[in-house]
């Protein structure tokens, strides 16, 4: 796959997109950001994940979607 791009969606009021990395032994991992909606660009919160390695791209979108919600649903908690 050579043309990788960022996976996106809405959730709960935020932008979570996510990139697939390629990492060490040829695995995949991801970076993702979260951005509310209506706030500037400046003050989304990134995050990279190293620790743990995917066969493809597709599944470390996945897989970073996933935590990005998590964070997500965290970060509203009451």
């Amino acid at each position: 796959m050579n043309d990788i791009t960022a996976r996106s969606e809405q959730y709960r009021g935020f932008t979570i997109s996510v990139t697939p990395q390629k990492d060490n032994d040829d695995l995949w991992d991801f970076t993702y950001r979260l951005q509310r909606e209506g706030e500037p660009e400046a003050q989304a919160i990134t995050r990279s994940r190293t620790l743990g390695g995917y066969a493809a791209p597709e599944t470390a979108c996945t897989a970073g979607l996933q935590v990005a919600r998590t964070e997500v649903d965290n970060l509203l908690r009451p």
